[in-house]
């Protein structure tokens, strides 16, 4: 029972990291396109420098994220691409549960987020171990 508690509470605690739309997008962003400054994750998702930069602060503390100097930029990847492919599996799940979202717009959702991941730049899918 002690063990089932132990994993049940970082299950839990990784769930609340994973708790934002903003998170899941920044997670699907590194697995497709690989590591990337805080101002090109910005770009690229229209959102503040600041409020990504909190948010990759957050998985960094979390170890989703791992971090690295280039000069003065700091360049952030996944620190293992299984969990972007466990958020795509979700999809799944809350697609029945999801209110207004239609299941063609849940599976338009999906399969861009596969493809991306399949981005033709790295030729293959980015798997659990690379990055």
């Amino acid at each position: 029972m002690p063990n089932r508690k132990i994993v049940a509470r970082e299950l839990s605690a990784l769930l609340k990291v994973l708790s934002h739309p903003d998170r899941i997008l920044i997670i699907q962003f590194l697995a497709s396109r690989g590591e990337h400054s805080v101002s090109n994750i910005a770009n690229k998702l229209d959102l503040p420098q600041t409020r990504v930069s909190q948010h990759l602060a957050l998985l960094r503390t979390h170890r989703l994220v791992v971090e690295k100097a280039e000069g003065r930029e700091r360049i952030y990847d996944l620190s293992t691409n299984q969990l972007a492919w466990w958020l795509v599996d979700g999809v799944d799940f809350v697609a029945g549960n999801i209110g207004d979202v239609t299941d063609e717009q849940v599976n338009d959702a999906r399969s861009l987020w596969v493809s991306a991941f399949s981005d033709v730049a790295r030729g293959t899918p980015r798997k659990a171990g690379n990055g």
